[in-house]
């Protein structure tokens, strides 16, 4: 069963010792395809480093279709070659990145409810519960689904540890680290695989917040344009902050760049040590996955 999954990222500091982790903070993502981690050794404030993993699929030879293993059979191909994801941790955060979401305001949101307010974006089913994050700063409720194999199975493993949704960490991590520094309207994007989330903040507000599938640089910059300017806003001048694992010298930054002149990258929380396997990564990189720690999930 070594075959299960497929180590893509490999940045773990020397110094990180499977002895000490009640010392640590593991940041968790998982989603359908797999997850990511990072490590955080509270003694000395460092991230030791991250490691991301994808779930293959099993192929029985030419001319025979792959068959997908169960989440539960990865997860525990994976976890018994890394025998330290089952350590106990000073702290374990947990996010699941899932595609069915929306965002209730406090005000409107009833909890008896819940199971109801994405029926009008998104088809039922009964493989998936129904979950939600207060975002507390924001006074939003962020209503989301897991499929009810892969709770399950992260739940073997963390049964006590609260599961809240990737996106709910992209917007606290972005509240937190730039609520102080945003005095006027201003577009954030986050690159992750086959999807972005798309956030407006105008001063400490959030005024807008999507994800959207794509599968080029034509999709981001349509999507980018339509919603800057549905809001009012002109592109040419609106400030873009770019988050997430994008290069800038590859063809998708370089498409944005030819609609949005005053684009920046996110710096990482000056509040951490990062180790120098992890400074191999520009700074945008991992962004929530480095800022789940701080942002009060």
């Amino acid at each position: 069963m070594a075959d299960l999954f497929t180590l893509v990222v490999n940045k773990l500091d020397e110094s990180f010792d499977i002895q000490e982790t009640r010392n640590y903070g593991l940041s968790l993502v998982f989603s359908e395809t797999g997850f990511s981690y990072a490590v955080l050794d509270f003694r000395h404030n460092k991230y030791l480093g991250i490691q991301q993993v994808k779930k293959n699929d099993h192929s029985h030879g030419q001319g025979v279709p792959a068959v997908k293993p169960s989440f539960d059979d990865f997860l525990i191909n994976a976890f018994d070659a890394m025998p330290w994801l089952k350590n106990q941790y000073k702290t374990i955060k947990i996010a699941y990145e899932g595609k069915k979401s929306t965002l209730i305001p406090s005000l409107l949101y009833d909890v008896k409810e819940r199971e109801h307010y994405l029926q009008f974006g998104f088809s039922n089913s009964l493989e998936e519960k129904t979950f939600s994050d207060h975002l507390v700063p924001l006074d939003i409720q962020h209503v989301f689904t897991i499929p009810v194999a892969i709770f399950n199975s992260i739940k073997v493993h963390y049964p006590s540890v609260n599961i809240v949704h990737f996106s709910s960490v992209v917007i606290k991590s972005i509240w937190i680290n730039y609520k102080n520094r945003i005095n006027t309207a201003r577009v954030f994007l986050h690159i992750r695989e086959n999807r972005f989330d798309l956030m407006i903040f105008d001063g400490r507000q959030m005024s807008y917040f999507n994800s959207f599938p794509f599968q080029n640089g034509e999709d981001i910059c349509y999507y980018l344009i339509f919603v800057i300017e549905q809001l009012n806003h002109n592109p040419e001048i609106m400030p873009l902050v770019l988050l997430g694992n994008i290069e800038k010298s590859a063809p998708d930054f370089e498409l944005l760049y030819k609609y949005i002149r005053n684009i920046e990258f996110a710096h990482r929380n000056d509040a951490f040590i990062y180790s120098n396997t992890l400074n191999q990564f520009p700074p945008h990189f991992f962004y929530p996955l480095l800022n789940f720690q701080a942002c009060g999930l």
